[in-house]
């Protein structure tokens, strides 16, 4: 019977791959998808899920994100981000390889075994100047040149798009963490892994989202506008540092928009009317 299940098992997962290489093969080739991946031909059902998504955080998430930072210690806090961390480090390090990127993938995976021996609890790589630092399937297929196709807003998930919906679903079967323990305990493990991945960013990054809603006329599009430049940065292996609560919300288009590199290297300024219409790569 073990071995049964284990060949149904892997049955399944090469009809995933033939899948998911369909997919790729379509977004990379399909001349009808790269030419709508700059646009929003979706945007009144994506309206409508961000409304959706909306509701939730403020009846549920934001409230629940207050109680976190209220009665949850700074350090418990911080250590909890840094085990979900440290649980997405197998997948950074086979998104490091896929991309050819080795001096990236030593780092990240000497970072990944310096914090296990805490359960990824204490960030003992940083002490060494060994940074956190995320790479996807997504970023990976956007590496290759494969077109983001269109923009996306799902359920709870928040903003995305075809291609980086597609290396959302390769991440998870690529992680093995997601195959750590029975079938009936994996489900669990990850619906509780995602909540709390949602309440630990949100209750982080709680004034930018904030200022975002209440100081923005638009907060559908500069959401989308936002996430858009982020990814392409990722992919281009800088990390976005878009301070959306200090911007006057009326200069949104106007203003430069200025991420960086890292901590300590130089600030690039990319004119928000340059990145208005453009999608990720």
């Amino acid at each position: 019977m073990g071995n049964l299940g284990l060949k149904s098992k892997n049955s399944v997962a090469k009809r995933f791959a033939v899948v998911l290489f369909s997919l790729c093969v379509l977004l990379s080739g399909c001349k009808t998808i790269t030419n709508i991946s700059g646009d929003d031909p979706l945007e009144p059902l994506n309206r409508s899920i961000f409304g959706f998504n909306e509701g939730v955080d403020q009846v549920i998430l934001r409230p629940t994100a207050i109680a976190y930072k209220e009665l949850v210690p700074d350090s418990i806090r911080s250590g909890i981000r840094n085990v979900l961390r440290w649980l997405n480090g197998p997948v950074i390090v086979i998104n490091d390889l896929a991309q050819a990127n080795l001096d990236q993938a030593k780092n990240d995976s000497l970072r990944f075994l310096m914090n296990t021996t805490s359960l990824g609890f204490i960030d003992i790589a940083s002490d060494f100047n060994i940074k956190y630092k995320q790479e996807d399937f997504g970023q990976t297929l956007g590496s290759y040149g494969v077109p983001s196709g269109p923009y996306l807003v799902f359920p709870l998930l928040g903003p995305s798009n075809t291609r980086d919906a597609i290396g959302r679903v390769v991440d998870y079967f690529l992680n093995p963490f997601s195959y750590v323990g029975n079938a009936n305990s994996r489900m669990p493990y990850t619906v509780s892994k995602n909540i709390l991945s949602a309440v630990s960013f949100r209750s982080e990054k709680f004034d930018q989202i904030d200022d975002l809603r209440s100081g923005s006329l638009d907060a559908y599009a500069k959401v989308r506008t936002i996430y858009r430049q982020q990814r392409r940065s990722a992919i281009n292996n800088g990390k976005a540092s878009v301070n959306i609560s200090a911007q006057d919300p009326s200069k949104l288009f106007e203003e430069p928009l200025i991420f960086s590199t890292n901590e300590n290297e130089t600030t690039h300024e990319v004119s928000r009317k340059q990145i208005r219409n453009v999608d990720a790569k």
